[in-house]
């Protein structure tokens, strides 16, 4: 194992700690931030964004080699 996989396993194994004993908060925080946030007007909003991006991306995989 390298120093690098250590230390990302470390970060990796902190988070699950942190979600683990926080979830209840998180799961509060999370609900009232998807209330305001996925409301129609913005979904439709994100998803012509996603489906630009996304075809940008067609693009640039079909002609760039």
């Amino acid at each position: 194992m390298s120093t690098e996989q250590i230390i990302i396993g470390i970060v990796i194994m902190v988070l699950g700690i942190f979600f683990f004993f926080n979830n209840k908060r998180i799961g509060r925080g999370a609900c009232k931030l998807y209330k305001k946030f996925y409301t129609e007007k913005n979904l439709i909003i994100m998803f012509k964004i996603i489906g630009i991006f996304l075809f940008v991306m067609g693009l640039v995989l079909v002609f760039v080699e």
